[in-house]
This record gives C-alpha cells, sequence and structure tokens, in this order.
C-alpha cells in the first residue's frame, strides 16, 4: 500500500462479499456480522489491556491472533494490521512496547463501529 493512500477502515469488497453470501434470504448478515465483531472487538481490546497489565505474553499473543483473524472475516483491514503488529511483539517479548498498539487498537475498532455506521445510515 501506497504511503499516499490512507489505509481503509473497512474493506468494501469485503462487505459487498458478506451481502452476497447472505444473499436474499439473510440481506442483513454483512451488518450482522460486523456488529457481533465489533461487540467481540471490544472485549478482545479489555483483554489485551489485561494481558499487558499482567505481562502475559501468551494471552497478548493468543487474543491478538483471535480479534486478528475476525477482523479479517469482516474487512476491518486496519485492526487487523495492528493485531499482526501486536502479535509479533508478543513473540519478540515486547510486551512493554505493545501498549501503544493496544490503544491505536481501540482507537481502530471506534473507527471501524464509526464507519459501519456511517454505512448504515446512507444504505
Amino acid at each position: 500500500m501506497s504511503d499516499l493512500q490512507p489505509e481503509p477502515v473497512l474493506d468494501l469488497a469485503v462487505l459487498a462479499a458478506l451481502r452476497e453470501l447472505g444473499g436474499n434470504d439473510e440481506p442483513g448478515l454483512a451488518d450482522e456480522l460486523v456488529l457481533l465483531f465489533l461487540e467481540d472487538s471490544s472485549r478482545r481490546v479489555r483483554a489485551l489491556e489485561d494481558a499487558l497489565a499482567s505481562g502475559d505474553r501468551t494471552g497478548l499473543l493468543r487474543t491478538a491472533h483471535t480479534l486478528r483473524s475476525s477482523s479479517v472475516n469482516v474487512g476491518a483491514r486496519r485492526v487487523a494490521r495492528i493485531c499482526t503488529e501486536l502479535e509479533t511483539l508478543a513473540r519478540e517479548g515486547s510486551v512493554r512496547d505493545a501498549a501503544f498498539r493496544v490503544r491505536e487498537l481501540a482507537r481502530a475498532v471506534a473507527a471501524v463501529r464509526e464507519a459501519h455506521g456511517a454505512l448504515r445510515r446512507a444504505a
């Protein structure tokens, strides 16, 4: 990705694929999945904060990995990238350096919430 183009909060192609997957039978599937992601991601950010506070590298790694996987599924690309960085930091033992990334992750999740809300209002 070019430094000149900002990283998208939500990958619209992934959302379109989820809408297509739901088809006429489940037209709200994409929205439902993003809402479930947002609910789960809030819990996972808190779990990451707890792992940081206790120095739990394994907890940090596992939680970041799980959140990365679910973020990819709904097209939350920035969240996925930050989770990948957190996984790397946890593997390297840089838990102290991960605090900044967890704060950045919380902001990225909030951006997904905002972007999804804007998409729903525009629909």
